[in-house]
């Protein structure tokens, strides 16, 4: 797995904070869009670093199987680490 990339300060995400509070059930997310310009024009967008990417996002689910693996340094498409 790649090395996550480390982002700037203050970001929670990268600095082992919490992250951003899920948006409550039943929560109208379809007007939102992501796109995070600054990490896009800084890390490639690879099938190495496309999780921490999407991590970023509100959509991202912090319970996820793809997070437990993140925190282990596993790749989720790391198919030898998988059973």
């Amino acid at each position: 797995m790649a090395t996550p990339p480390m982002g700037p300060p203050g970001n929670p995400v990268f600095e082992g904070g919490p992250p951003a509070p899920p948006q409550p059930p039943g929560t109208d997310m379809t007007g939102i869009c992501f796109r995070d310009q600054l990490w896009l024009n800084t890390y490639p967008l690879d099938r190495n670093l496309v999780f921490d990417y999407f991590a970023l996002s509100p959509f991202y689910d912090w319970t996820c199987n793809n997070e437990q693996l993140r925190m282990r340094s596993v790749h989720p498409l790391d198919i030898s680490q998988l059973s």
